[in-house]
């Protein structure tokens, strides 16, 4: 296999210009769902109780979002390496690396799935109860937010050949090609 792109995110975006575009757009997301939300369910009125709600789902929307990472990767065992370091003795900081290489597809379909499944979940959530549906939108936002990192990866592979396979190293990862 030949290396056809190397792409280093700590080169390219380093992390205090990852976390600045994911706050960025954290920001932004907010603000555009807020007031069309607001707007739709102006006979309703937002409730302010059950904040240690909130609290919690922001706070597992991260070890889910990185879990929806894993669950399209599980059946490919040895391939995929998962560390899972506890931060204050009780959060998670999970790290998935894949150190084979992959289909694309299959990374693509690893890299958006919670992208898809919980921005859809909350959307849902925000229309089943729209009371607290100012609640959905800060957690929408701040999962976007978490996943910028994987829009710009996915930017980077939908570009590579169909037949191409991802591994991924310390800085960023690399699309390999077969020799023809």
């Amino acid at each position: 296999m030949n290396c056809w792109k190397t792409i280093n995110f700590t080169k390219q975006y380093g992390s205090q210009r990852l976390l600045f575009l994911s706050s960025i757009t954290m920001l932004i997301t907010f603000i555009l769902l807020y007031v069309p939300i607001a707007y739709f369910f102006v006979p309703t009125s937002f409730y302010d109780n059950h904040f240690i709600i909130l609290l919690c789902g922001l706070g597992l929307i991260y070890p889910l979002h990185k879990f929806l990472h894993y669950l399209p990767l599980a059946h490919t065992g040895s391939k995929v390496m998962k560390q899972i370091d506890w931060k204050f003795g009780f959060y998670p900081i999970i790290n998935i690396r894949v150190k084979e290489p992959i289909g694309k597809y299959l990374f693509l379909l690893a890299l958006f799935l919670p992208f898809f499944v919980i921005t859809a979940s909350l959307i849902i959530a925000c229309f089943s109860l729209p009371n607290y549906g100012h609640y959905f939108t800060i957690l929408i936002a701040f999962h976007i937010g978490l996943s910028v990192p994987d829009i710009i990866c996915g930017k980077s592979i939908l570009s590579a050949p169909k037949q191409a396979y991802i591994e991924e190293n310390d800085e960023g990862f690399e699309i390999l090609v077969c020799k023809s």
